[in-house]
């Protein structure tokens, strides 16, 4: 019987286009809402990374004593904008609770239960998918350690990924400076997840989703999602700036924006937006072959298709507020520090919003109230790596089947 139901899919960024393409492979017809084109918000300006150590929560014990710091640093690696505070505080104290040594310990195991899997996940979606079309490549992704007390600081992270069976090789001066010979500066040493991989472009990996998508028979409608009409057995209807679409089944995947249509359905949800920034350089001038991590700096560097992208940083400030481009000059400057001979010509900006969670953990679930509807947002910063993962706990949920990973620390009802 699922099988012949329809699914609408609100949101059309890597999430909500894998949940589409998984449901679509077991014969359901899809109708994908967003506003934007497929894979154009947060989708496109990530760091590209599928990162098989990112099993570790944000939130770490102490880090309370941080915060009067991130007001007095507008250009830090995390910072909150002061207006935007009173607005934030609550789901600051849910994230503040969340960084106690017991509640990591268990955040962390949920996190390593999709986080691990995810490559494979993505090998199983795109199986259809001619290689050489197939933008995801797996080389590692190196944490890079420019000082002592870098190694020093990440030695617990680094451990705690070990016992969470992280493939991860600790890596010496020499040994890094092998791998990464564009360095113009000594590192301290760094560490490689073997197993992570990258995209050469994300917004190739959603166009080809897209484009799949659709020649299989999906509609993709270019409206915004307001919220729903409702019958006996839940939304009938959804409600767009364009007009009203039946319902049967439904995902909401519309990420950073997915709190007031959770909300339409009768779940308040604690999400808010990191808004994070990249600068694209076109014509680097180095050879970098493998993605890295500078986590004492927050960003990201990637090798792209289109270039060299360094991307990261934290920023709250809510969904409406300007970019702060200064963020992404300081993103550029510590690149240029660690890399002397970095060429900027041909430079682009980008700011995005992250959807996140005060425990660091998505929401990937089916309502308890309306059981055609189901959720996937909330996945921070790692929408991509997690993207597949989490189609087939949707698609498995949606056709009344067991999925092969627990998906009870991302009920939507957690809080």
């Amino acid at each position: 019987m699922n099988a012949q139901r329809s699914v609408t899919v609100i949101g059309a960024g890597i999430v909500g286009l894998c949940c589409a393409r998984a449901l679509q492979r077991r014969g359901r017809r899809i109708t994908v809402i967003d506003p934007g084109e497929p894979g154009r918000g947060a989708s496109y300006g990530n760091a590209g990374i599928l990162s098989t150590g990112s099993v570790l929560p944000e939130g770490k014990p102490g880090l309370w004593k941080k915060v009067p710091r991130m007001l007095l640093d507008p250009l830090g690696p995390l910072t909150i904008r002061p207006a935007y505070l009173p607005r934030l505080t609550p789901w600051m104290l849910r994230f503040l609770r969340n960084s106690t040594a017991a509640r990591v310990e268990r955040i962390s195991a949920a996190l390593s239960s999709i986080v691990l899997p995810g490559l494979t996940h993505y090998r199983e979606l795109l199986d259809d998918i001619a290689e050489g079309r197939n933008p995801i490549r797996q080389q590692g992704c190196l944490y890079l350690y420019p000082k002592p007390a870098d190694v020093e600081a990440a030695r617990p992270d680094n451990e705690a990924r070990l016992r969470r069976g992280v493939a991860l090789e600790l890596l010496g001066p020499e040994e890094v400076k092998q791998l990464v010979p564009a360095l113009g500066v000594p590192a301290a040493g760094g560490a490689l997840a073997t197993a992570s991989g990258h995209t050469t472009s994300p917004l190739r990996l959603s166009t080809l989703l897209a484009e799949t998508i659709a020649a299989d028979g999906g509609r993709f409608l270019r409206e915004k999602a307001l919220g729903f009409e409702f019958g006996d057995d839940g939304p009938s209807q959804v409600r767009t700036d364009q007009g009203r679409h039946g319902v049967e089944d439904l995902v909401i995947a519309a990420g950073a924006f997915s709190r007031p249509l959770a909300a339409a359905l009768g779940h308040d949800i604690p999400l808010d937006t990191e808004r994070g920034y990249h600068v694209m350089l076109p014509r680097s001038g180095l050879d970098i072959r493998l993605p890295m991590l500078i986590s004492s700096l927050g960003f990201g560097v990637t090798p792209m298709e289109d270039g060299l992208r360094l991307a990261g940083t934290v920023e709250f400030g809510g969904t409406e507020a300007p970019p702060n481009y200064r963020r992404a000059d300081a993103i550029l400057t510590h690149a240029r520090r660690l890399f002397p001979d970095l060429a900027v010509d041909g430079a682009e900006k980008w700011m995005g919003h992250r959807p996140s969670m005060p425990d660091s953990l998505p929401v990937i679930a089916q309502s308890p109230r309306f059981p055609s509807a189901h959720f996937a947002f909330g996945h921070g910063h790692l929408g991509l790596s997690l993207a597949a993962v989490t189609g087939r706990i949707i698609a498995d949920l949606a056709d009344g089947e067991t999925p092969p990973i627990d998906a009870t620390p991302f009920r939507v009802d957690r809080f």
